[in-house]
């Protein structure tokens, strides 16, 4: 299981800097395929269902947090899940885990922590 800044991310954050990317609101989605994970996924694999937005905070002066928690909307078999910078855009973090198996209604809570070193 790994979590990873991905280069869609990394060219985020220059266009955030630079001021040619101004992005307030973030989605999460989930996906079912499985595999590895890495710097240069531009999606995750088998998205599944419609992104949902993530609550913003600043946790301390170098981290930001991002909260949301997604329903199924059918029976479901989760291995990944991504931050994007709006709901149709790139990919930025992207981490996978053991395969959740979910059913119609069944929840999960996201929490995806950015921090700056």
């Amino acid at each position: 299981m790994a979590t990873v800044f991905v280069d869609c991310g990394t060219a985020w954050i220059t266009d955030m800097q630079l001021g040619t990317q101004v992005s307030t609101t973030f989605f999460v989605g989930w996906g079912e395929g499985t595999g590895v994970v890495s710097k240069g996924q531009f999606q995750i694999n088998s998205e599944a269902q419609a992104r949902v937005s993530l609550a913003t905070s600043e946790s301390l002066f170098n981290q930001v947090t991002w909260s949301a928690v997604m329903t199924a909307s059918a029976v479901r078999s989760i291995a990944q899940a991504g931050m994007f910078a709006n709901n149709s855009g790139g990919l930025i973090i992207v981490g996978d885990f053991a395969v959740l198996a979910l059913q119609t209604n069944d929840r999960i809570s996201f929490t995806i922590t950015l921090t700056t070193t």
